[in-house]
């Protein structure tokens, strides 16, 4: 590896790894498929910069105008230490291309980014991965066929991933979680900011036991064109996509999309005919890109999965200890039969976030129940 002087701070540095997809991250008119091309005719992303920009003329696809913005890679130097220096500071772990570490299922796609950024506590290795997507604006009876999905997915152990959107996603993630199984959150957006917001109350469960993953640079904001982005990272982390409600032309089209083009298995849920919210999946079906499903037996069979058989469920305990602000949730909810999360913010002085995180404490202890437009009751 040379050693680079870089002006105009006149100093000199060796590249690692990190750096050097960093760089390749910046430069304009270098996508995936192009830093990929330039990382194999070099054997290294570093050594790319060891070597004189015209060597890559010959690849097919960089052509001058490429060249002429890798000769200027340089003046992306300081913004390439800043975000390494973040990075570093709010512990996001970047995983590699090539590593051992870096999912198997993503490195077989073309266009698989160089580096994911990851924050949590999980392993691609020996993991069954099922993505789950579905409409945000899902009905009692779409989030019913997800939650069933999931808890009948137990005895083949698979790590849950979707995209931490409204609806059928954070559905997925929760449902996981209650199911003791580990989930990913695929993210379009850097791994130092939540969107949208008040799905911060489930950060922290799902980095305990899985996490979140994003190939944008931290401080890069959420976007309507990252979604096209981070859908394919669903779709190509994944051994199997399942679609659980979907209009037409939803965002969870293009997931669909993306694995049958990476050629994984797909699967949907049929629906009531005539109901938008089923359309997507049923046109998924009629065209054969995905398998029809009703239910995790028929993904597991489909997969050629062995169960393991889970142990018989023990009885809740009869009591569970509560903290005091969650006691003033008890106190709230214990006189009605259901409760809206406004009503409760407002009945407890707590703002709504508050309300929100304590209510999924409470959910997460089997003393609140969910339900549709908001509602809550305590079991």
């Amino acid at each position: 590896m040379l050693l680079y002087l870089i002006a105009p701070k006149f100093y000199f540095f060796t590249m690692n790894r990190l750096q050097a997809c960093l760089f390749l991250r910046m430069i304009p008119g270098l996508g995936n498929v192009s830093s990929k091309k330039l990382w194999e005719f070099s054997t290294s992303p570093e050594a790319i910069f060891d070597r004189s920009p015209e060597d890559f003329l010959s690849l097919e696809g960089i052509g001058k105008v490429l060249i002429d913005h890798l000769k200027g890679w340089r003046k992306y130097a300081d913004a390439v230490y800043k975000e390494e220096e973040k990075i570093n500071k709010h512990q996001i772990k970047p995983i590699f291309l090539g590593d051992p570490a870096y999912p198997k299922t993503l490195s077989f796609c073309p266009d698989a980014p160089l580096v994911l950024f990851s924050k949590g506590n999980f392993s691609f290795t020996q993991r069954r991965l099922i993505s789950i997507v579905g409409t945000r604006s899902c009905d009692p009876h779409g989030e019913k066929l997800c939650r069933e999905l999931i808890q009948g997915l137990q005895g083949v152990n698979p790590m849950i991933v979707s995209g931490f959107a409204r609806g059928i996603d954070i559905i997925a993630h929760h449902q996981a979680i209650k199911s003791k199984l580990p989930t990913l959150a695929c993210m379009a957006h850097g791994l130092n900011q939540i969107y949208p917001p008040e799905h911060q109350a489930y950060v922290a469960e799902m980095e305990a036991d899985g996490g979140f993953v994003s190939e944008f640079m931290l401080d890069e904001k959420f976007d309507r064109k990252h979604f096209l982005i981070r859908n394919r990272i669903i779709a190509g982390l994944s051994h199997a996509t399942v679609v659980i409600q979907s209009k037409i032309r939803g965002g969870s089209m293009i997931t669909a999309n993306f694995a049958h083009q990476y050629n994984r298995e797909l699967f949907a849920f049929p629906g009531q005919v005539g109901k938008a919210v089923h359309g997507g999946c049923h046109q998924l079906i009629r065209s054969q890109k995905a398998q029809l499903i009703t239910g995790a037996d028929d993904l597991i069979q489909a997969m050629g999965w062995t169960p393991t058989p889970q142990p018989q469920g023990v009885q809740k305990k009869l009591f569970v200890t509560l903290e005091d602000e969650e006691k003033v949730i008890f106190d709230c909810l214990k006189s009605v039969a259901q409760e809206s999360l406004d009503n409760i913010a407002l009945s407890t002085g707590f703002s709504i976030s508050k309300t929100a995180t304590l209510l999924f404490k409470l959910e997460m202890k089997g003393c609140v129940k969910p339900l549709p437009g908001k509602l809550f009751e305590w079991i």
